[in-house]
Parts: structure tokens; C-alpha cells; sequence
């Protein structure tokens, strides 16, 4: 179940128009369009606000909180290409569907169509299949010129004002660091003869740990292309149109080399603001764009002075692994403990207890086959890879309590009443989103509780305050050698050079 959607279009290689090849290819490789391409440009408008709702009722089962930033930068109208980076498998199209006021057809690899589960609801949202080389049942044996009639649909769409999501990496992985883009979306954007909107989109996951993730989307500034009269600049044009499609990505991502090095600067990033006194980021945008900042003179001090970028990681590592050690989340380090503070947070923690714990026991029992057995069958039933589990997840869970409730519904319907029926399929969800409530909370409260324990009146505060002062320290350090050696913190990442990217 790996999803690559968006880069699977560089297949394409010839630099003919694609308008004049696709009824030819379509003629002559006729089994290629037994996953046929979605001829609606887009869906109705009722049924987006729906598929809106869904997607962020699915996204919810796995992450608690879910933020956009930028819909500004998002075109009203006109032809339109969403650019993003592509780290999470099908949750990213999920994330952008949730965030985009306007309806946006992906691109989605051709097997996919044929997954029961899938295909309606890729149908429903206007999602174009893609043939990859290694899908010959789908498209005969073709290899590339399979696509064709996919790249002239999409072209078509943007033309007649409509919009695609495209993700030009051309893979999904799990790194949170931007790969050689591929010329797809330069292309399809270029071949449409009318001035489109080409809009970055930056998504970014917080990895889950012991808790759940969140999401970021953040809207970057669209900037627009014409592929009309180019003639021999085209090539030309793509490859520009390309960087400039990068370039615009990398502004908006805090880059690193591994999940690893990402979580060290996120270490880091709470240090210094714990440090400095200053107040956590009310929001996720705020809090990436100081992520991205760091991220920035990390990379600085790699090329100034790399012996002192690793012992800075050592250090941070070091402090992370004694955190995780003794159990102190570092966000919780300062925590108050005045008396009337606690003895509220034990008063609200009673009174939570006893009244909320019947029903999330309840929750718990009812909703117990969809969460573990939905597991179970997506695990066996796939490739299990970091970028995909999430979406395994999901799948697996939402298909299960849909089944569940159906045949919950249709059993209590039979030998109660209709009415009891209809009310048991509405409450076991409500049950599903009462128990994911419920573990959140019993999940931060457990936190809490173990960290005043280890903390209150203890050496261990002591210690970790005086580890996070000397890591302190040394970055500040490391800040006024980059400020001398005229790096600037504040400004958008240097341009990566990299090899062409593939056609």
C-alpha cells in the first residue's frame, strides 16, 4: 500500500504535446483504460464539503491536532497546481484534501483503483490514476505511454480552470528532508497553454511517539507559470519552473537529513525557549517557523564547523536519552507546583474520573474489535513501512468500526427496534471518538502525575536544569560565531544543487 501519487509523471519522456497523443494512445493501448481516467474535472461542490469532513474525521482517528496555515495563498478560482512534499503515504492527500478550500483532484498510483475500500472514494474526490512501469496489469504492458491519456486529462482540468494535487518528490518516504524533484508537475503545468498557479505545500508531521501526532499544512505563495508559445524554450522552461518549484518548498520545511536529526532539533528548539524564557508557539506555524530557523543554522554550522555541529548533537542526544530515561517530558521541565495548582489538577482529575470513567470502560469494550483487529488485517495485508503505517492504521480501524456498526446496527434493529438500530449505529463512533478522547487525556494526565512525582521537591530538577543550561550554552555560542560569520538565521535556506532531476 505504498503511495507515490504526485512524481510518477516524469514516465512521460517525449517533449511532444501531449493534447495531440493522448486519443491515439488511448486507441491503440485500449487496456491501459481498464483503470480509466476520471473524466470529471472535479466534485460537486456539496460532495466536496463532504469529502472535506471525512477525510478530517479519518485524519482525527490518528492525529489530535491538525492545523492549516496560508489558505490565503490558495487561488479562488483559475487553473491551479498544488505542489507538496510527499513524506506520509495517501495521509498527505488526506491532509491537503482537509486543508485546500477548493476541490483539487490527485493523482494516485492505478492499483490503487482496484482496492475496494479505495476506489469509491477516489472515484468521489476526482483523483486521476497513474501507471507506473512495474503496473503491467494496468496498463498492458505499455510502460509509459500508458500515461498519456492521464497527462492530457490533466492538462485539460487545469485548462478548463480546475485544479490537481501533484507530489513532484515522485515517492513516498518517511525522511524529513526534501528529495531530487522529478519534472512531472512542471510539465502537466507548462502543457496546459494557460497561465496556472503553481502553490507549494508544506506538510509536516510530528512523529507520534507514545502519543499522537500532529499536522501541519501551510500554504506557500503561489507564483505563476505560461506555457504558451515557449517553442525550443520549453525544455528550458521545465527545468526552470522545476527549481522554482523546489526552491518554493524548501522555504517552507525545516529539512533534515533523518528522523533522528529532526528530533534532536526539536530538543533543541524547546532549550533555548526554556532558557530564554520565552513562550511556547500558540500555534504549530509558529512553532515550525522556529524549527525552521534552527534547522537553517544547523545546517550553517555543518559547513563551518562540523566537529562542533556533532558535539552539539552528542550533547542534545545525551539530554534527550536522559529525559527518556527517568520519564520527564522536557516540556513539562519549568511545570509550577504550587499547592493551589495541584490540588485543582487533582480535583478536576476525581471529578473526570468518576464521572467520564463508565463510559470510556464502555468505549473501550465496544470499540475494542475495530482498533485491534483493524490492525491486524492491514499489518498482514501490506508492507509495513513508516510512511504507510499511519494510513494502515487508519484504513484498518475506520473499515472495521464501519462493519461493526452496520452489523451491530442491523442485530439490535432485528430484535429490539428500528429505532434502537439507527441509535446503535450513531453511538458506536461516538463510542470510537469517546475512547480516542479519553486516551488522550488519561495519556497527558499520566504525564503529569509521573513527572510531579519525579520532580517535586527532588534532585532531578536540579540535574536536568543544569544539563539544559550548559547545552544552552554551547548554542548560544555556536549562534555568535554564525552571526560573525555573517550567516543570517532569518533568511530562507541556500538553494541545494543537485543533479537534473529525471524526466
Amino acid at each position: 500500500m505504498r503511495a507515490d501519487p504526485g512524481g510518477l509523471v516524469h514516465a512521460w519522456t517525449n517533449s511532444i504535446r501531449l493534447s495531440h497523443l493522448a486519443p491515439r494512445a488511448a486507441t491503440r493501448y485500449p487496456r491501459a483504460r481498464e483503470v480509466s481516467v476520471n473524466e470529471q474535472a472535479t466534485p460537486h461542490p456539496w460532495r466536496f464539503r463532504f469529502l472535506r469532513r471525512f477525510a478530517h474525521a479519518l485524519l482525527r482517528m490518528e492525529y489530535r491536532r491538525i492545523e492549516v496555515a496560508g489558505v490565503e495563498h490558495v487561488p479562488e478560482t483559475g487553473a491551479m497546481v498544488l505542489v507538496a512534499n510527499h513524506q506520509n503515504s495517501l495521509v498527505d492527500s488526506l491532509a491537503i484534501l482537509h486543508a485546500c478550500p477548493r476541490p483539487a483532484g490527485p493523482l494516485a498510483k492505478a492499483p490503487l483503483f482496484k482496492v475496494a475500500l479505495l476506489a469509491p472514494f477516489l472515484k468521489a474526490l476526482g483523483a486521476v490514476p497513474v501507471f507506473r512501469p512495474q503496473d503491467t496489469e494496468e496498463n498492458a504492458g505499455q510502460g509509459a505511454r500508458a500515461n498519456l491519456p492521464m497527462m492530457a486529462e490533466c492538462s485539460k482540468r487545469i485548462a478548463a480552470g480546475g485544479a490537481i494535487i501533484l507530489f513532484p518528490e515522485g515517492v513516498s518516504q518517511p525522511a524529513p528532508k526534501l528529495m531530487p524533484l522529478r519534472t512531472g508537475a512542471a510539465r502537466i503545468a507548462l502543457d496546459a497553454a494557460v497561465p496556472v498557479h503553481l502553490v507549494p505545500v508544506a506538510l509536516t508531521y510530528e512523529p507520534p511517539a507514545d502519543r499522537r501526532g500532529t499536522i501541519l499544512v501551510a500554504f506557500g505563495e503561489p507564483f505563476v507559470v505560461d506555457g504558451r508559445d515557449l517553442g525550443p524554450r520549453r525544455r528550458g522552461a521545465i527545468a526552470e519552473t522545476t527549481r522554482r518549484i523546489e526552491a518554493s518548498l524548501r522555504v517552507l520545511l525545516a529539512e533534515a537529513d533523518s528522523q533522528g536529526d529532526l528530533a534532536t532539533m526539536r530538543i533543541l528548539k524547546a532549550v533555548l525557549e526554556q532558557e530564554r524564557k520565552a513562550r511556547a508557539a500558540p500555534d504549530l506555524e509558529g512553532d515550525h517557523a522556529r524549527l525552521r530557523r534552527l534547522a537553517h543554522g544547523f545546517h550553517a554550522l555543518k559547513d563551518l564547523d562540523h566537529a562542533e555541529l556533532a558535539g552539539i548533537r552528542a550533547d542534545a542526544d545525551a539530554f534527550g536519552r536522559h529525559l527518556s530515561l527517568v520519564g520527564v517530558p522536557l516540556d513539562l521541565l519549568d511545570e509550577p507546583y504550587r499547592p493551589g495548582r495541584v490540588l485543582r489538577f487533582v480535583i478536576r482529575t476525581l471529578v473526570t474520573v468518576a464521572f467520564g470513567l463508565p463510559v470510556a470502560v464502555l468505549a473501550s469494550v465496544v470499540t475494542w474489535p475495530a482498533r485491534t483487529i483493524g490492525d491486524i488485517l492491514l499489518t498482514r495485508q501490506s508492507r509495513v513501512t513508516e510512511d504507510v503505517l499511519a494510513f494502515n492504521r487508519i484504513i484498518g480501524q475506520s473499515f472495521v468500526l464501519a462493519l461493526l456498526a452496520i452489523v451491530a446496527a442491523a442485530l439490535v434493529g432485528v430484535l429490539v427496534s428500528p429505532w434502537a438500530g439507527l441509535a446503535t449505529l450513531v453511538a458506536i463512533p461516538l463510542l470510537f471518538c469517546v475512547h480516542v478522547a479519553w486516551r488522550d487525556w488519561r495519556a497527558d494526565v499520566s504525564r503529569r502525575v509521573r513527572t510531579f512525582t519525579l520532580l517535586a521537591g527532588g534532585r532531578l530538577r536540579d540535574d536536568l536544569h543544569a544539563q539544559r543550561h550548559a547545552l544552552s550554552e554551547r548554542l548560544e555560542r555556536a549562534r555568535v560565531r554564525l552571526e560573525a560569520a555573517g550567516v543570517d538565521l532569518d533568511a530562507p535556506p541556500p538553494p541545494v544543487v543537485q543533479s537534473p532531476p529525471a524526466p
